[in-house]
């Protein structure tokens, strides 16, 4: 899928490709996306990940949208204020949903700032704790 995208491509869809090739690469068992469009979820679906896509947002439309895209599970959050604290809350609720468990990793992206989620540039790959 990545021969077959023209270039230059945007940030947000390089940290969505980054991503899924990290899946390839390490034994990542969930990817955690924090959109506010559903944007950034379809980027990381279009490259066919293997694993699930929680894709979370604070929008109750965007998250029903998000549950028609191939591989995601749209997820309703409260805020995207305070992003550490809500994605450890979003992985507590994963262990909570058994999409993943403790001893496990979790690839998450967000972006810089908590007004604009989807302006993607922050990937990051999370140990869970038993």
């Amino acid at each position: 899928m990545k021969m077959l995208t023209p270039f230059p491509v945007a940030t947000a869809e390089a940290v969505a490709s980054a991503c899924c090739s990290a899946v390839l690469d390490l034994h990542i068992g969930l990817i955690i996306v924090l959109t506010d469009s559903g944007k950034l979820a379809r980027l990381v679906s279009k490259y066919r990940p293997e694993i699930k896509i929680l894709a979370c947002s604070i929008n109750g439309s965007i998250v029903r949208q998000m549950n028609t895209i191939r591989g995601c599970i749209g997820f309703k959050i409260p805020t995207f204020q305070g992003t550490d604290n809500v994605i450890q809350f979003v992985i507590q609720e994963a262990k909570n949903m058994g999409l993943t468990k403790g001893g496990s990793q979790v690839a998450v992206i967000h972006g810089t700032n908590e007004d604009s989620p989807d302006e993607s540039n922050i990937f990051k790959i999370l140990d869970i704790d038993e």
